[in-house]
């Protein structure tokens, strides 16, 4: 796989339920290499300082198909970044220990009008 997919997740409103993300990751025609293993996510500020940090060995992510590369990210109540991009990004390792990220994008945290 070359460069990472990209792909904009919807806005947010500050401190608002995030309700997770389904992954299926696949390649362009060729086999990923080997069983996905784990996996994380991240999303940083513009300054690539992490913010929020989710993780397979915190069940925070689940592989359901190691083979078939599928995995699903939980919801995250209240989601806890400040109003801003966020930029974010999926890092998976396989069995062999490769490490690769596979997905970036832009995740847009907005003002609540209450506030």
């Amino acid at each position: 796989m070359g460069k990472p997919a990209k792909i904009k997740l919807r806005p947010i409103v500050y401190r608002d339920t995030w309700g997770g993300l389904t992954l299926t990751l696949a390649s362009d025609g060729s086999a990923l290499d080997s069983n996905l293993a784990s996996a994380r996510m991240f999303f940083r500020d513009i300054d690539g300082t992490t913010g929020l940090e989710l993780t397979s060995a915190d069940a925070e992510i689940t592989i359901t198909s190691a083979n078939g590369w599928i995995m699903t990210v939980a919801a995250v109540n209240p989601f806890p970044l400040a109003v801003g991009n966020w930029f974010w990004s999926v890092e998976t390792t396989n069995v062999a220990g490769i490490i690769k990220t596979r997905v970036i994008g832009i995740k847009e945290v907005l003002a609540d009008a209450t506030y």
